[in-house]
Parts: C-alpha cells; structure tokens; sequence
C-alpha cells in the first residue's frame, strides 16, 4: 500500500471516529454573572486650541494655555495631573490614572472651552484562581441545566463531562457601555449523551 494511500485510510478512519464522538455529544455555553472590582480608572482629556470668536465673546487659547488653566483647576481638588501624554501641532491628549471615582468625577466635571473629556477607561482587578474556580463551576452547573433540556426534548440523556473550554481570561477590561448589566462568564461545556 502506498504512503498516501495508509495517510488517506488514516485520515478516513479518524474522520469517522470523530463523527460518531459528535454524534453522541452535545456542547453548549453556560454563563454566571461576575461582580466587578475596579483597579483603575484612565481619564482620557483632549485639548484643543480655542479660536476666539467676539460673536460667543469666547477669548483665543492655545494648548500651553489650556493646559496651565485645567493643572489650575485640578490643582485645587488635589488630583494627580499629567501622568502621560501627546500632542499634535493645535491638540494634546492627556492621561489621567487614579482608582478614585470621586476624582474621575471632579475631572469631568470640570468645563473649559478647549478642553473635551473623550472616555474614561475603566480597568476590572484581575480574577484570582479561587474567584474564576467558583465560576466556572456555576457556569458548567448553568451548562448541564441547559443540555438537560435540550437532551429531554430529543429524547436523551446528559452524560459525563467530556470537554470544558474556559473563554476568559484573568484580566478583563470593564465594558463601561454596558454598566448596568452584569458581566458575564462563560464556559463551553461538551456532555456525551446517553
């Protein structure tokens, strides 16, 4: 027998193998809800130059200037200025990094002419191994009820745990578009079926 001839019946032979694991499992996600722990808030600030205008009675600045003036403003709140930043010919981004939320609060809030709060960026702390230990088992326990529902309707049973993919990781950013509604986690869980 040829060399290709022993790879194609190899091949075949797994395929089938494979077919038949597939047909005797099913694989569905479940889900638990994660609490976040915020790490740290990064306030991203822009300024831009202002072009007087007599008709707003709005006085030009540049961004030396604006940046003097919102230092000023910050200065009186006691919040750590300029941790990073860059600028281009009439703009310049800064980065403010603090864990306080009354802080990022007091950032924003403050009004310039010049000056755009563009995002805040909001880090989660990172899992420890007992936190995504305790997921992962209530997500694989959302998991079974749903293959179990799904076997019951097609006239099968759930079996053992054949396979468990983790999808996350132990740092997550903080979705802060989707604030109100709890972060998910989620695993894929593959049950053979009886």
């Amino acid at each position: 027998m040829s060399f290709i001839k022993k790879i194609l019946l190899v091949f075949i032979l797994c395929h089938g193998f494979l077919y038949a694991q597939q047909e005797h499992s099913i694989s569905v996600f479940g889900e638990a809800d994660k609490i976040n722990e915020i790490e740290t808030y990064i306030v991203n600030v822009e300024f831009r130059d202002v072009i007087g205008d007599t008709y707003r009675n709005i006085k030009g600045k540049t961004v030396s200037e604006l940046e003097k003036e919102f230092a000023a403003a910050l200065s009186k709140e006691n919040i750590m200025y300029r941790i990073s930043s860059y600028a281009y010919t009439t703009s310049a981004f800064y980065f403010y990094k603090t864990t306080s939320l009354d802080e990022v609060k007091k950032i924003i809030s403050k009004k310039i002419e010049g000056v755009t709060n563009t995002k805040v960026d909001i880090i989660a702390k990172q899992m420890t191994n007992e936190q995504i230990g305790t997921l992962s088992k209530e997500a694989v326990n959302d998991a079974r009820n749903t293959a179990n529902q799904i076997a019951v309707n097609i006239g099968k049973k759930v079996g053992e745990i054949i396979q468990i993919e983790n999808l996350n990781n132990k740092y997550k950013y903080y979705n802060v578009v989707a604030v109100k509604e709890p972060t998910k986690y989620y695993v894929k869980v593959t049950f053979s079926l009886e």
